[in-house]
């Protein structure tokens, strides 16, 4: 009697054995998502070396502890890596090998370093094209409008850091949170608004954005919100005589650190910027670069910073200089960011 039941346990688990490796070879059990552009993307194992042609992709891996399997980045990324935080906190990425632009990659050299996944900023096209001429598994990713934290659940998974992401998720959902509910006491006619002058603008004053996350979630009116003439990456450029019908409460100078850079003299001294309540009332501020991706980190942690000036009475000067450093403490491991967070503010 011992000896049947010991042969039928044996051959339920050889089933079972055999039932786990077909699994295996189809592929079902490994890594399957879908990505921004519609594609089903499967891994066997979670990616240990990718390539990052997402200029917006790389942070997120960043904050996903994963710096270390990221083994070259696409052209554009590396152009403006100069002006990133990962600068700091991981200089070395600057001498990793450039694979090309997005729009035309270098697939001999792709192939060369066997990378496990490439995360592509491109449409379904562009995505099948290089899977298909290097046999690398290509995840799509594109920046979209709202708050898109399942950016950081969809690389988390193909990364094998699920735990990860659903925590810089929440911590960046209660930070947003704290923020909305305590400015919800500002009436309408208590909230303030702003104008941002951007630097890749040619040093063009009059040339803005019509979307700032920041600005709304700090509970600013964007004065180019109303705006009918903008481009498909949302900037508007306005007339001077359109300028003098504006009066924000404040105006933000995106930082830059070129020589070439718009300067706050440049706009103090401008013949109708200087005409501006703003401009007049000394309310002309820095902000960090808006020529880098979108990085929710800083759509949130800027929110705080716009909020502690325009409503020092909700947001104190504690409030803020804590959020700063809780912000960028749970999501790039960085302690006490605060002083370094200020230093191009001032």
């Amino acid at each position: 009697m011992n000896r049947c039941v010991c042969f039928i346990f044996y051959c339920l688990l050889a089933l079972l054995n055999l039932s786990c490796l077909k699994e295996k070879v189809e592929g079902s059990c490994a890594i399957e998502v879908t990505d921004y552009a519609g594609r089903t993307v499967k891994l066997q194992k979670p990616a240990k070396k990718i390539v990052v042609m997402a200029d917006n992709a790389l942070v997120v891996v960043k904050q996903l502890d994963s710096i270390q399997t990221v083994i070259a980045l696409d052209s554009k990324t590396l152009t403006n890596f100069k002006f990133s935080i990962l600068s700091t906190t991981d200089p070395s990425l600057a001498d990793l090998p450039d694979v090309g632009s997005t729009k035309s990659p270098n697939y001999e050299f792709l192939v060369s370093i066997t990378p496990d996944l490439v995360l592509l900023k491109g449409d379904k096209d562009a995505g099948d094209v290089l899977a298909e001429k290097t046999g690398i598994p290509t995840a799509c990713v594109k920046s979209i409008n709202g708050y898109d934290f399942n950016l950081y659940l969809f690389i988390g998974k193909l990364l094998g850091q699920d735990e990860r992401a659903e925590f810089v998720v929440k911590q960046l959902e209660k930070h947003k949170e704290y923020l909305e509910n305590k400015l919800s006491v500002l009436k309408n006619d208590e909230k303030k608004s702003a104008y941002l002058i951007i630097q890749n603008s040619g040093k063009n004053l009059y040339k803005t954005q019509k979307f700032c996350q920041s600005f709304e979630l700090a509970c600013l009116e964007n004065v180019a919100k109303d705006a009918t003439r903008f481009n498909e990456w949302g900037t508007v450029e306005f007339s001077k005589e359109e300028v003098l019908n504006i009066t924000p409460d404040l105006v933000f100078l995106d930082y830059n650190s070129l020589s070439t850079s718009i300067s706050k003299d440049t706009v103090y001294n401008d013949s109708i910027f200087s005409l501006l309540y703003a401009i007049k009332n000394k309310r002309l501020y820095y902000t960090h670069n808006f020529s880098l991706p979108k990085d929710y980190v800083y759509v949130v942690a800027e929110a705080y910073y716009y909020a502690h000036l325009a409503y020092p009475q909700i947001i104190d000067e504690v409030q803020y200089r804590s959020a700063i450093n809780a912000i960028f403490e749970a999501t790039y491991g960085i302690e006490n960011y605060y002083e370094d967070w200020e230093k191009p503010l001032l």
